[in-house]
């Protein structure tokens, strides 16, 4: 059953000049893990914009939007293949286990302009 839908789509250029200009920003909103998974060169940027968006998304899945959460209460990573996945943590892992949330998909996808997230939740009626 799908509990929650979220979509989210963020300029790249914007997340990349407000990471310029506040460098400490990326680690208050992304985790080390994602991190260490960021490409190198010119597509570092266009894959932080699309995790920011993913992480909008899962809010807005979640139903909650950020409030009552952390950034990093969201971490998403990319298996060997390349296919993202969420990981909860925290308050989110808590308010996906009250609404019945069972497993979420996330679909990324950018060019050179915008990135753009779709979250799907899934799970049993609360």
């Amino acid at each position: 059953m799908i509990i929650g839908v979220g979509v989210d789509s963020i300029e790249i250029a914007r997340v990349a000049a407000a990471l310029q200009r506040s460098p400490r920003l990326r680690d208050r909103l992304f985790s080390p893990d994602e991190i260490e998974q960021l490409p190198g060169g010119a597509k570092a940027a266009s894959r932080l914009a699309a995790l920011f968006a993913a992480k909008e998304a899962v809010f807005k899945a979640l139903g909650t939007g950020l409030a009552g959460h952390s950034w990093q209460d969201v971490q998403v990573l990319h298996r060997e293949n390349g296919a993202p996945y969420i990981c909860l943590r925290g308050q989110a892992f808590q308010t996906a286990k009250k609404r019945g949330i069972v497993n979420m998909h996330i679909s990324l996808s950018h060019d050179q302009e915008r990135a753009l997230a779709f979250c799907l939740a899934e799970g049993v009626e609360a």
